[in-house]
């Protein structure tokens, strides 16, 4: 019951704890294209992010609730963007996940939708190799799809688990917005690598987590939870 009532709590605040804002209309037309990337860049960053199974084979459904900062300013704005991530394991070398939910923003209702496949090999399945699409439908000026491809190698400690990760990743991102400086279609890559941090506490796992790309960085926290 406990489990539940902080549950509800966390979902809750997908509503109110985001600090976000996608819109281009406050950017002036000789900086809405680089505006544009850069955006978009964060974006993908964000979706880039992908739930990582604790070290027990016992559990075979997870969940993983997160909140996101992205490091350097977006319009005079740090973001701060939740993660709400489900994964099922039907063998003990296959995950399958998915992200389905919606923000509440002062202009916009983005909802994120996407889906991977993670299989898992090596000696006690210490490397994860993924593929990963996901979405960003409901925003006013644009709509983003993006695809990562993932390497992990998982690196066992006493107290906690520490992954190491390459992501490649591709986006189009397609513009809504009327202006002959900014293109209606945006295509680029985005690569990172990523250090993460997973400790267990009672029944959960806490991730402390840190990806770094060309254009921005990506800090989270998280809880990650097994059934």
């Amino acid at each position: 019951m406990k489990f539940i009532l902080r549950l509800g709590c966390f979902l809750l605040s997908l509503s109110c704890s985001q600090s976000v804002d996608f819109r281009y209309n406050n950017i002036d037309n000789e900086n809405l294209h680089a505006h544009a990337i850069k955006v978009s860049n964060s974006s993908t960053l964000w979706l880039s992010e992908q739930i990582n199974t604790p070290r027990t084979n016992r559990y075979r459904l997870f969940v993983k609730y997160g909140q996101s900062l992205i490091l350097k300013e977006i319009n005079y704005k740090k973001w701060i963007l939740p993660n709400l991530e489900f994964g099922v394991k039907p063998t003990d070398n296959l995950l399958l996940s998915g992200k389905f939910f919606g923000l509440h923003l002062d202009k916009d209702s983005p909802q994120i939708i996407g889906g991977g496949v993670h299989y898992l090999s090596g000696e006690n399945n210490n490397w994860t190799i993924s593929f990963q699409k996901s979405a960003i439908n409901g925003l006013n000026d644009f709509r983003l799809v993006s695809t990562s491809f993932n390497i992990k190698k998982l690196i066992h400690q006493s107290f906690f688990d520490m992954y190491v990760d390459l992501g490649l990743n591709y986006y189009i991102s397609n513009s809504y917005y009327s202006s002959v400086d900014l293109p209606k279609k945006i295509e680029r890559d985005l690569n990172h690598i990523g250090l993460l941090f997973m400790t267990p506490f009672n029944s959960l796992n806490i991730i402390i987590s840190l990806k770094v790309s060309s254009d921005n960085h990506l800090i989270q926290a998280a809880l990650i939870k097994g059934f």
